[in-house]
């Protein structure tokens, strides 16, 4: 859904996806490898002349994405302080998931932004411990025995403390801009390789000739035409986007604080879009992505 809109159905209402979209997506490198596709389109005809449907799509993303905003627009958080768009991203995925993007410039040196003081370094080590007590319990859902070791108390405390450590940064709306900035960004260059329409492919993605089957496939010929290599995991950052923004939403919104609907994240609903769906979805990828088996229990050591 993520990538066909910035826009999520929330607990309240309707809400752009979280942050952490953007972030899954950005590790493809789709910014940077499309930034190249518009510089180059913009400046001459390596990549051939591009056909009137995708004029279209390079004025519209030239005039979203890269250039300064209106002001009071709120994706503008470019300015004499913000001088870089892309440091601008990295500094919110620092503050909200102590994380970095898998990939630095385009020559291979570390991208250089402000880094900020406060952070959630604790994010990844609870979020993992999370997703082990998640497939405890999808292990064990179907268990009478009274050895069941899935902890449901554990799991609700887990998500309470994401929660608090989420929301700390989002004190007054902070980061909200930035969020959106972001998500808004990423869902466009999702959606330009994941569009379909009667089957088709994107006006752009036909103009570079880079039809194929599956998003990170397009990606991987549109990467090979500008000369920049996309993510060689691309496709398990596409397909874990969705699916953790939607339960990173529900975790910050409280809806797991409560040991009693805990269930519903290991506990199979015969639904694509179920919570326990996108735990499974997650724990799957994330595994891929980080090289950590979450699926395996911690091993204590005296």
């Amino acid at each position: 859904m993520g990538a066909l809109s910035p826009l999520l159905a929330g607990g309240s209402g309707f809400r752009w996806d979280h942050l952490i979209y953007a972030y899954m997506v950005e590790n493809t490198r789709v910014y940077e490898i499309f930034r190249r596709v518009v510089d180059e389109l913009l400046h001459g005809e390596k990549l051939g002349a591009p056909t009137a449907e995708a004029q279209a799509w390079l004025r519209n993303t030239e005039e979203l994405f890269f250039k300064d905003g209106a002001p009071f627009f709120i994706g503008s958080v470019t300015s004499h302080i913000r001088r870089d768009l892309r440091g601008s991203r990295r500094n919110p995925y620092q503050r909200m998931f102590a994380m970095e993007l898998n990939h630095g410039t385009d020559d291979g040196k570390p991208y250089e932004y402000v880094r900020a003081e406060a952070a959630n370094n604790d994010f990844v080590s609870t979020f993992e411990e999370l997703l082990r007590e998640a497939w405890v319990g999808m292990t064990y859902v179907t268990a009478t025995s009274s050895s069941n070791p899935t902890d449901p108390s554990k799991i609700a405390l887990l998500a309470s403390k994401l929660k608090n450590m989420l929301l700390s940064r989002r004190q007054n709306g902070n980061l909200a801009r930035e969020e959106f900035a972001a998500v808004s960004a990423m869902a466009w260059f999702h959606m330009t390789l994941e569009y379909t329409n009667t089957n088709d492919n994107s006006p752009i993605v036909k103009s570079l000739r880079a039809e194929a089957n599956g998003t990170e496939q397009r990606l991987f010929k549109i990467a090979e035409r500008v000369g920049l290599p996309a993510h060689g995991l691309s496709k398990h950052f596409f397909d874990i986007a969705d699916a953790i923004s939607r339960i990173l939403i529900q975790i910050e919104t409280g809806d797991f604080d409560d040991e009693a609907a805990v269930p519903a994240l290991y506990t199979p609903a015969g639904v694509a879009t179920s919570p326990e769906a996108a735990m499974r979805r997650i724990i799957t990828h994330w595994t891929a992505i980080t090289g950590r088996d979450v699926k395996a229990r911690k091993v204590a050591t005296n």
